[in-house]
């Protein structure tokens, strides 16, 4: 085999194509690919994905399964163990759990990243088994917004650079070393002409390349959007054909608007109200126009009706039927994920038990079920998946609460593949209580991050350079890339299906894993195409069909009434506002000036690091040399008047809680608030209780991040991580 390889970066979430070749030292090279690729422009490579074979290669990294014979959770005494032994253990420990609370006690949440190796077998497992109740961090990233984007034009919206005149960018910094793929499809639509409105309450890098810079007050998006609405369809400027015959509810959506003038949203956002309108304008006219995702409006107060507001923007103004916004699908071309998943197989009375569905029930099966009929009518298919991590999906504060305190039922086995379930939500001390009342807990993983601690098994994970698979595994991303296999896993690393299948067996479901092995699953994946992978993945890049959805006569749209819904019919059946709207949140200098008094800044959560993703490269190394310590940033002026230098250890202090970052003085950052990163721990110190998981308990985000009800948008229960609450900072 040719030692050089086309592969997908998965370092992170952007899946850029790079190639990979092993050089005579045994060392792995990731560079550009030499080829130009459809999907990734040219030079799209950053740190993470030059650095990838020092982090498949790190002295840490888990290589063999492994048992924790310590005499309590999180004690720190591993052993050595073979793969039988740990799957034949677990699946004991597992039977044995079931048979006295139920199947609904297991609890598992998963990786965007590592799904790509089982095509949804881990979801056929549990259906199969008999548990609803799978989740992951991607609840509150994309995930959300993609249940929004069904609930909308039943459909993801993927934006089209090549086919956009316009773009708006809600606070992505991209950059050399952040979605670098993306950033480079950026500056090529900016060299072609291309418009871009940029809204972002700090002055970046990107808002410099703007038209127009909106610096909004954190968490007004929502607001902001519905007053470019406002301007859009008072001043005619809205496709007016499009909305006719393709949309419901534009009578309702105007009358709704006129709440949102623009002096009033010029209030709430802190915007100048000529330049909220001049961005209206451009949006409109000088399209077709795009949004691409962005994860702010994910982790707001209003995240629901930002998201929604979103979506309207683009039907309103043409953008899905001028192409600069693709509806995605299943691939054309391949056996669906929702086909494998095999959602039938779980019975009706668990999935309304799946946790959150009383609270929360959009993205759970009770709120799915609204897209049956119109998904088997638009796609062939009923249990429509879609995208990585946006249907039938529990709540995560509602599942952590279920870990803790055994209501609504117990909850006792929780499985983490890949996700450091620990840090990656709000409110990590009821995290932490849910993982110690558990009576069995495995991680699959590389390494022993802060989860894993907690684990009484370890399994280890393979690499994506030690992987052939098809990406990405999004049901709405209108393309497929392959990447090959460049070389066998380390150790005893094994994919994720190998365990997904090993454990099935175990619990008497082998006839339903009839693929002996991922490389038989990819080949089953793929066999519509009349070509088996050897063949397959010579080809970089297989496009799908998309249809016409707004043709004359067409099947229109997945949706309950086929149309784009701008007064949701789904959020309405479910008790919901069917229209956009901005409410204050409950902890802002607005809503609670005597709070502001004793905290007086606003908190911004998730500081996008360039060398790290989410938790991930925290290990000693290249990566984590680039930056070293957890840092927040505050305005110099702000950081003078609270007496605080830079370079100095503070204390960032909620309502909720603290943590402890290292200060940097930042003129980009708004005078008044304070940003801080998420995922910061240091594995470098020894695991375990007495250093709070390696210190995840001292710095990561998620210590000082409420999930109480205050803090969480109210229909779909996600945290306000990203709207601006209250905080202070002090020396340590």
């Amino acid at each position: 085999m040719a030692s050089k390889k086309h592969v997908v970066c998965q370092s992170c979430d952007i899946n850029c194509v790079v190639e990979a070749e092993v050089k005579a030292d045994g060392k792995i090279q990731t560079r550009c690919i030499s080829e130009p690729h459809p999907t990734t422009p040219p030079n799209s490579i950053c740190m993470k994905s030059v650095n990838a074979d020092t982090i498949r290669t790190h002295k840490d990294r888990v290589l063999y399964p492994l048992k924790n014979v310590g005499s309590k959770r999180g004690e720190q005494k591993w052993e050595r163990i073979s793969w039988d032994q740990a799957l034949d253990e677990i699946a004991e420990k597992l039977k044995k759990i079931i048979a006295k609370y139920g199947p609904e006690s297991l609890a598992v949440t998963q990786s965007e990243i590592n799904i790509q190796s089982e095509y949804g077998t881990l979801r056929r497992f549990m259906n199969l088994l008999g548990t609803p109740n799978w989740s992951a961090a991607m609840y509150m990233c994309i995930g959300n917004t993609s249940g929004l984007h069904r609930a909308t034009y039943g459909s993801y919206s993927f934006a089209s650079f090549d086919d956009s005149n316009c773009l708006l960018f809600i606070g992505k910094n991209l950059g050399q070393h952040n979605w670098i793929s993306q950033y480079n499809a950026l500056k090529a639509a900016l060299k072609r002409g291309c418009k871009l409105i940029v809204l972002d309450p700090r002055r970046t890098k990107v808002a410099e390349m703007a038209d127009i810079w909106l610096p909004l007050r954190y968490g007004t998006d929502a607001a902001l959007f519905l007053g470019m609405i406002n301007v859009i369809i008072n001043e005619q400027l809205y496709d007016k054909e499009f909305v006719e015959n393709w949309c419901v509810g534009f009578e309702e959506l105007k009358e709704r608007v006129q709440e949102y003038p623009l002096d009033k949203v010029a209030e709430i956002t802190g915007c100048d109200a000529e330049e909220i309108r001049k961005a209206a304008v451009m949006f409109a006219t000088e399209g077709p126009a795009s949004i691409p995702w962005a994860v702010s409006t994910d982790m707001q107060k209003n995240s629901t009706s930002a998201i929604r507001a979103q979506c309207i923007l683009r039907a309103i103004t043409g953008s899905l039927k001028q192409g600069a916004e693709l509806l995605g699908l299943p691939h054309s071309e391949f056996v669906s994920v929702s086909q494998i998943q095999m959602h039938e197989a779980l019975p009706e009375e668990k999935k309304k038990i799946q946790l959150g569905t009383e609270r929360y029930p959009l993205l759970t099966y009770t709120g799915m079920s609204a897209f049956e009929e119109p998904s088997a009518r638009v796609y062939g298919e009923e249990n429509r998946y879609f995208h990585n991590m946006a249907a039938f999906m529990a709540n995560p504060t509602d599942m952590f609460t279920a870990m803790a305190s055994e209501k609504p039922y117990p909850v006792k086995a929780f499985f983490t593949f890949a996700s450091n379930a620990l840090m990656g939500f709000a409110n990590q001390e009821n995290a932490l209580a849910g993982l110690m009342n558990q009576e069995l807990v495995v991680c699959y993983d590389q390494f022993i991050n802060p989860t894993a601690q907690l684990a009484d098994y370890i399994l280890p994970g393979d690499h994506w350079l030690e992987r052939p698979v098809v990406t990405p595994n999004w049901e709405g991303i209108p393309f497929a890339n392959t990447s090959q296999q460049v070389v066998e896993p380390a150790g005893e690393a094994k994919d994720e299906y190998y365990v997904v299948r090993e454990l099935a067996i175990r619990m008497g479901l082998e006839e339903h894993f009839p693929w002996k092995d991922r490389a038989e699953l990819m080949n089953y994946r793929i066999s519509p195409t009349g070509k088996d992978w050897e063949e397959f993945q010579k080809q970089f890049t297989y496009p799908s069909n998309i249809p016409d959805y707004f043709a004359p006569g067409g099947v229109g749209v997945a949706t309950p009434s086929g149309k784009v819904e701008l007064y949701s019919s789904v959020l309405e059946g479910l008790g919901y506002d069917p229209l956009p709207y901005y409410k204050e949140p409950e902890q802002t200098p607005i809503s609670d000036p005597e709070l502001a008094k004793e905290y007086p800044l606003t908190l911004f959560a998730g500081l996008r690091e360039d060398p790290g993703f989410n938790s991930c490269y925290m290990q000693e190394g290249p990566l984590r040399n680039v930056e070293p310590d957890p840092v927040a940033l505050l305005h110099p002026k702000t950081a003078q008047s609270l007496g605080l230098p830079s370079g100095e250890w503070i204390w960032v202090e909620t309502t909720h809680g603290r943590l402890k970052l290292l200060l940097k003085h930042d003129g980009a950052q708004p005078e008044g608030t304070i940003r801080i990163p998420h995922g910061r721990w240091c594995p470098e110190q020894e695991g375990g209780p007495e250093t709070g998981f390696s210190g995840a308990m001292l710095h990561n985000d998620a210590m000082v991040l409420s999930d109480d009800d205050w803090n969480l948008d109210p229909e779909q229960g996600l945290p306000n991580l990203r709207g601006g609450i209250l905080a202070k900072a002090y020396k340590c």
